[in-house]
Order: C-alpha cells, then structure tokens, then sequence
C-alpha cells in the first residue's frame, strides 16, 4: 500500500502544481497587489490556497485507468479501503440539470472563479448581517471583489468550449451578439445574485463593463481551458482596462450616480453589436 500512496502524493503534488499557473488571472494581479498591506493579504491568499489544493486533492485515483487499476496485485480489503480515493458514482441529473447546458451555465460553476466569487460574496455578506458595526462603505467594495473574481470569465467566454466548440460556434445559423449574449448572461445573473445583499446594482454596472471589455479577448484570442481551473486571460491590456471599467462604474453607481450603469450598459450593447458581426465574420 506504501507505493500507492506514495504514487497519490505525487499526483495530488502535480495537480498542484498545475493549478499554480494562473499567471494571466485578474484577481492573482489583485492578490500580488494586496501582498503589500499585510492585514488584508491573509485572507485573500487563504482563499485562493484552499480553492487550489481541493480540486487536487479530491479522487486522486480517478486520474489512474481502470484498466491498470484492475492489474494491481491487491487484496480485497485493500480494494475496499482505497474506494473512498476514487471518483464516486454520480445519479442521473435533474431534468434543470440536462437544461444547463442549453443554458451556458453548466460550465460556469467548473471554474475556480466561481467558487472564489462565492467563497467571497459569502464572507461578505456574512460580514454584513453578522457583524456588530459592519462598514456600510464596504459593501459595494466586497461586491467588486466578486465582479473582479468573475472579470477573467468574461474575456474567456469560451474557455471551456475549446477549439472545436469555437469553430461550431461559428458556424451555427444563431447571430453573433445573440452568442456573446447567451455566453455572458449567466455571469450577469450570478453577479446579482451572489451580490444580493451587498451592492448588486453596483455588481451589475461593473459585470456589464467587464464584458464589454472582455469581448474584444474572447473573439480575437480566446485561451483554452480545463475544468476545475482559475481561467487565464491576458492582464494588460484587457484586464488592465476591465479592473479600470468596472470599479470606476460599479463604485459609482452603487454611491447612486445611475449615469455610469447607463454607460456600462450602452458600452456592453455596442460590444455585443461590433463582436458579435466579428464572430460571424471570422
């Protein structure tokens, strides 16, 4: 058993290593940025630690073939003990469930960014009601932060499709701005939602101006990615001036100046227009 779990550690290490590459990430930029003030970089690192090591930690036998599986020369408790490092056998999905995809929200939640942007919405609406003397200046803040763990999704649209997916795309009969639209309308709901009791109006502006910068990225140079990974994208410039976008019409519009979600909102329709007859054309 000593060579199995041996062989384990190593995969699980690999795995790590692996997920560590998240160099084109938005919110990695911000981590770096936070490093600088101590009492805040902590938690943010905390985060971004237990997000990396559970998806490699989680059936690392799954990863071996059955067929070389099936060769080990094992007794049959050993079998029995090893089980619970295998994947587990999944039910039949709920009918919403076979909907998802037709939907585009299937692939969302088999990112890090999601469980990041819910690990922070989380924290911070618990920081809200739970709090004895809760900053109310920090709410639209909090809120950005889980604009900004979803920005890099949104100038990856179609991380998870890959390139064979892209090329159907392309040459489906749908309208380009009605893909991008479909490809983008989940991140706006999840947005709302996870900010609900923070600053959601203010998440909304600063998810709108996230992908109307973040469409320029997905059509022109879309990146390939896997599942249960942070999503990568390029930083400068189209994180550089997502991060700009969304915090300056996010934090605006939750203070109430309503003018910058009018302007997040007439940017995101003419990127949808302008990218979408780019991805028809391509």
């Amino acid at each position: 058993m000593l060579p199995i779990f041996g062989a384990i550690a190593r995969s699980a290490w690999r795995e790590i290593y692996a997920l560590g590459s998240i160099q084109g990430n938005n919110f990695t930029w911000f981590a770096l940025l936070l490093t600088m003030q101590p009492e805040s970089m902590g938690f943010i690192w905390a985060l971004l630690g237990l997000l990396l090591v559970l998806p490699a930690l989680t059936a690392p036998l799954a990863k071996i073939p059955q067929i070389r599986l099936a060769l080990w020369p094992l007794e049959d408790w050993q079998r029995k003990s090893l089980r619970w490092l295998t994947k587990p056998e999944t039910m039949p999905s709920p009918w919403l469930w076979r909907l998802a995809p037709v939907l585009e929200l299937r692939q969302i939640p088999r990112t890090l960014d999601f469980w990041l942007a819910v690990l922070l919405a989380t924290s911070g609406t618990a920081y809200r009601f739970l709090a004895s003397k809760p900053d109310r200046e920090a709410y639209p803040v909090i809120a950005m932060l889980v604009v900004l763990a979803l920005s890099t999704l949104a100038q990856n649209l179609f991380a998870l499709d890959g390139a064979g997916g892209r090329q159907r795309w392309k040459l489906s009969p749908i309208r380009g701005a009605r893909v991008l639209a479909r490809k983008g309308l989940w991140l706006l709901v999840i947005a709302l939602i996870l900010t609900a009791g923070l600053s959601p109006l203010g998440a909304l502006a600063g998810m709108l101006a996230a992908l109307a910068v973040g469409h320029h990225a997905s059509v022109m140079t879309p990146i390939d990615a896997g599942a249960w990974r942070f999503s990568s994208g390029q930083f400068f410039p189209h994180g550089f001036f997502q991060v700009i976008g969304m915090f300056s019409c996010g934090i605006a519009t939750a203070r109430g100046e309503w003018m910058y979600l009018a302007l997040a909102a007439a940017a995101y329709g003419i990127s949808l227009m302008v990218y979408g007859w780019v991805l028809e054309k391509a």
